[in-house]
C-alpha cells in the first residue's frame, strides 16, 4: 500500500471545510476532476470512504471526520519542521513554542523567558497559557513544541522532567474564623468550597477532593470555576473557601488571605516536556531556572499570610 501524499491531505482538508467539491477546487485554483482523483487515491489508500455524497449534498464518514483532526496535526507537525530546518538553513531564529498552566504564567515564567531570551537570542520564545488537558492535547498534536503541566505526560516519558512539587493552600475570606499561618485540612470539613470546575481543569479538582478525602471528609462543593480569578473573587464575597497553587499566595486582591495546610496534604508535580527536536539542553536550562525562581520567591506561611490578607487597598488581581 503506498503512503498518502501530503497535497492529497491539504486537498483532502479544504474538500472537508467547503463540503462542496466545485467551491473546494477554487480555492484550491484546479479543476474539479483532479480534486475528485486526489480524494479518491486517498479514500483507495485508506480503505473506507472520506465523504458521503447524497442529495443533500456531501457530508463526512466518520473516518473523514477522524483523519481531518488528525491531518491537521500532522501538516502543522510538517509546516513547524520545514520553517526550522529552513531557518536553521539560514542561520535564523529557532522557535520554541511554550503552553504553560495558570500558576507558572502568572508566577516565575515572565522572569525566567526573560533570562532564556538574553542567553538564547537565537531562540524566540512563543508562550500560550491553557489548562493541562488542553495543553497535553495540544502537545499531542504537536500544537505546542514543549509544555509546563500538571502531572506526567505519557506522550513524552524520555523528554520530561520534574520542575517542582506545587503545594497547594488554602485561601479564606478575610476576617474568617480560622486564623494562624497553618489550617489542618480536617477544620475545613463544615466549611463551602470554591474548587476548580471539572472541565478542563479537573487536575486541581482531582488533588483537592483526594486531599480531603484522606483528612476525612468529603467537601461541600458551593461553586465551580474555570479559573483562578474567579475563585479569588468569589473567596472575597464571602462564598466559601479554596485550595489553590502556592504561586497565588504572591497575588494581592483585596478581602482574603492566604494559609499553609499543615503536613502538605495537597501537592501537585509540575512538569515540563519536550518533543525530540527542541534542544534538550536548552530545556533542562529552562527547569533549572524555574526550580531555582520557585525557591527564592516562596513565601513563608506568615508572608503570604500576612502580607497579602492584609492588603485591602490594593486593586490589583490575579
Amino acid at each position: 500500500m503506498s503512503d498518502p501524499t501530503f497535497q492529497q491531505l491539504r486537498v483532502f482538508l479544504v474538500v472537508a471545510e467547503e463540503l462542496h467539491f466545485g467551491r473546494a477546487a477554487a480555492r484550491l485554483h484546479l479543476a474539479q476532476p483532479p480534486v475528485s482523483r486526489h480524494i479518491k487515491a486517498l479514500e483507495c489508500v485508506l480503505g473506507v470512504p472520506l465523504f458521503e455524497r447524497g442529495s443533500r449534498g456531501v457530508t463526512l464518514t466518520p473516518a473523514g471526520v477522524l483523519l481531518c483532526r488528525e491531518a491537521r496535526a500532522l501538516l502543522r507537525r510538517w509546516d513547524n519542521a520545514a520553517t526550522m530546518v529552513a531557518d536553521l538553513s539560514r542561520g535564523e531564529h529557532r522557535r520554541v513554542v511554550l503552553g504553560v498552566i495558570e500558576s507558572m504564567a502568572i508566577d516565575s515564567l515572565p522572569a525566567v523567558v526573560k533570562t532564556m531570551r538574553a542567553r538564547h537570542p537565537d531562540i524566540v520564545w512563543e508562550l500560550s497559557e491553557g489548562h493541562t488537558e488542553g495543553l497535553v492535547d495540544g502537545f499531542g498534536t504537536a500544537r505546542f513544541d514543549a509544555v509546563i503541566v500538571r502531572g506526567t505526560i505519557t506522550a513524552a516519558p524520555d523528554c520530561s522532567v520534574l520542575i517542582h512539587e506545587d503545594e497547594l493552600v488554602v485561601v479564606l475570606p478575610a476576617g474568617h474564623r480560622l486564623t494562624g499561618d497553618e489550617i489542618e485540612l480536617a477544620d475545613l470539613a463544615d466549611e463551602d468550597f470554591i474548587v476548580y470546575s471539572r472541565q478542563p481543569t479537573s487536575v486541581l479538582l482531582n488533588v483537592t477532593l483526594s486531599a480531603c478525602r484522606h483528612a476525612g471528609f468529603v467537601p461541600r462543593i458551593r461553586h465551580e470555576a474555570l479559573g483562578t480569578e474567579l475563585i479569588l473573587g468569589l473567596v472575597a464575597a464571602g462564598d466559601g473557601l479554596a485550595m489553590v497553587s502556592k504561586a497565588v499566595a504572591r497575588s494581592s486582591l483585596p478581602g482574603i488571605r492566604f494559609a499553609h495546610l499543615a503536613g502538605r496534604p495537597a501537592v501537585s508535580r509540575i512538569m515540563l516536556a519536550w518533543h525530540g527536536h527542541v534542544p534538550a539542553q536548552v530545556m533542562h536550562e529552562l527547569a533549572e531556572l524555574l526550580r531555582t525562581a520557585n525557591t527564592a520567591t516562596t513565601p513563608s506561611g506568615a508572608t503570604a499570610t500576612t502580607a497579602i490578607g492584609h492588603r485591602e487597598g490594593s486593586d490589583s488581581g490575579i
